[in-house]
């Protein structure tokens, strides 16, 4: 029987749709959590990355087979309102935040002469003002409930490898993740952030398993 130990606990997953993210809420569903599944639409992604539920939406997948509960708020991470909205709808719908993953990210390929001011914007945008954005505002709650902050970087924001704008925003994250560490540990909000390797999601479909500059173990998640 799956631990309830996030029982009754309101989540929210950025990205939730595919990939880290629609493990990562799956999982807190199991757990028992209210989990609050946030991305820009909440059509699962396609492509050769994925399994056989693909087709129906995370928060269908909570509410039908875990203990959890789960609703969908549309927002694109890189747009301040939208965030405000999603904190906003949560604390309507549960009445607090207990944690918040900031998952969601895009990959733009290119190096630093094929990576346009508009890619590179557009990066940065979603994989780190994102991420201050939705700690910026969901940080008031956080302090409530002695919550928790989980930034999902990548091996990365040390390593490179993957462009500059997507190392880079990376590498903002962890700082981000260490000076937020600092400010609310007092608060007793406690911030972390993961760094995985290469994960076989559909944001990868463009890459092949030889591409990979640096051998690393694969892991499937839809």
């Amino acid at each position: 029987m799956t631990s309830q130990r996030h029982a009754k606990r309101t989540v929210i997953v950025t990205g939730a749709s595919s990939g880290i993210g629609r493990r990562i809420a799956r999982q807190f569903g199991r757990e028992g959590a209210n989990v609050v599944c946030a991305s820009r639409s909440n059509e699962p992604k396609t492509g050769k990355h994925h399994d056989t539920d693909i087709s129906d939406p995370t928060e269908q997948i909570i509410r039908e087979e875990t203990s959890g509960d789960a609703v969908f708020v549309s927002t694109d991470v890189s747009d301040p309102d939208q965030v405000r909205n999603l904190v906003d709808e949560t604390v309507e719908e549960y009445g607090g935040i207990d944690v918040l993953v900031n998952n969601a990210g895009i990959s733009i390929v290119g190096d630093s002469q094929e990576t346009s001011v508009e890619d590179w914007r557009t990066m940065l945008g979603v994989d780190l003002d994102g991420t201050f954005f939705c700690c910026k505002f969901a940080i008031p709650y956080l302090k409530d409930t002695s919550g928790h902050i989980v930034n999902i970087s990548s091996v990365n924001a040390t390593e490179g490898g993957s462009g500059p704008a997507y190392s880079a925003a990376k590498a903002g994250q962890v700082n981000l993740t260490q000076d937020l560490a600092v400010e609310l540990g007092p608060h007793n909000v406690n911030v972390n952030c993961i760094s995985p390797g290469y994960i076989k999601t559909p944001i990868q479909d463009y890459q092949d398993e030889d591409g990979i500059r640096i051998s690393r173990e694969q892991t499937l998640l839809p």
